[in-house]
């Protein structure tokens, strides 16, 4: 019997059926295994695993189908509801809290929205005054290095970071585990909120989009460093994300008239995503060398 050894490792729900076809045309021999949560492609042993990775990416690159959308094939991951609790419970917090960025928004700044500003604020001549940093953190209220978070100032805003929590935090929390999931939410709030904290100094801001950019950073440089295992997300996603990034930091986006942006939050969170992924990968990967 001939032996087979591992070339990809994706996720579950991706539907391969099309790609194990092209393997077929091309003549590689394969065998596609349902492992957990992921499918795993096999080869034979005497088959070079980078040819199908290879296949597989270009695959994703040029499958632009009508039920793929913007992520490629990955948008043929289907959604079993249960399988991501805490992806949907920071939707819903983040819906049933709108309102008060929206009341900020129309020009309500008083109420809760002043415990959830990065640093506390009064009023005086119509102008915001926030306190220095070094005096919040004084009295410990470290709270108001993820709260920032859950603001949002108009449904656009909070429509636009609700799409890329859904589409990036699922697959982190059904691939990798919910502790996973929620670790790497917190760390990248956290950094996101500080290095916006460190760029502009205390202000009005916020918005899950840091975290996103968090979980973008964790997906990249996994796909990236572990190319048989895949999280799934199509590469051009990455590239409109970081494009994304760097118009903000060109400044164009605030001449189009869309708006101040959190630069510093979005580098934040993306830093802090990746090291979060190398991180993990070099721990799996000195734990994997143990005797």
């Amino acid at each position: 019997m001939k032996a087979f050894h591992l070339a990809l490792q994706l996720p579950a729900n991706l539907d391969l059926s099309e790609f194990s076809r092209q393997l077929a045309t091309e003549g590689i021999a394969h065998k596609i295994t349902l492992e957990g949560v992921y499918q795993v492609v096999w080869v034979p042993e005497d088959n070079d695993p980078e040819t199908v990775i290879a296949h597989f990416q270009a695959w994703q690159a040029n499958a632009g189908n009508s039920d793929a959308g913007v992520t490629g094939p990955v948008g043929r991951f289907r959604a079993n509801v249960r399988q991501f609790p805490l992806t949907i419970g920071l939707i819903v917090l983040n819906v049933l809290m709108v309102w008060v960025g929206l009341n900020a928004a129309s020009g309500s700044l008083s109420g809760l929205i002043q415990a959830l500003t990065a640093t506390p604020y009064s009023i005086a001549g119509g102008y915001l005054i926030f306190e220095p940093v070094s005096e919040t953190f004084g009295r410990q209220e470290y709270w108001r290095l993820i709260a920032p978070a859950l603001l949002h100032f108009s449904w656009l805003h909070l429509a636009f970071n609700m799409l890329w929590v859904w589409e990036l935090g699922r697959r982190v929390e059904h691939l990798h585990g919910r502790m996973r999931f929620l670790s790497l939410t917190f760390a990248t709030a956290i950094s996101a909120n500080l290095v916006q904290l460190g760029l502009s100094g205390p202000s009005l801001f916020g918005g899950m989009s840091g975290v996103v950019f968090g979980y973008l950073g964790y997906c990249m440089v996994w796909d990236y460093l572990n190319p048989r295992a895949r999280i799934g997300l199509a590469p051009a996603a990455y590239w409109v994300m970081i494009g994304f990034l760097l118009l903000g930091f060109s400044g164009l986006l605030d001449l189009l008239g869309l708006g101040a942006l959190a630069n510093g939050a979005h580098l934040g969170g993306l830093l802090a995503g990746a090291i979060v992924g190398l991180g993990v990968i070099q721990w799996s990967r000195w734990i994997a060398t143990k005797p």
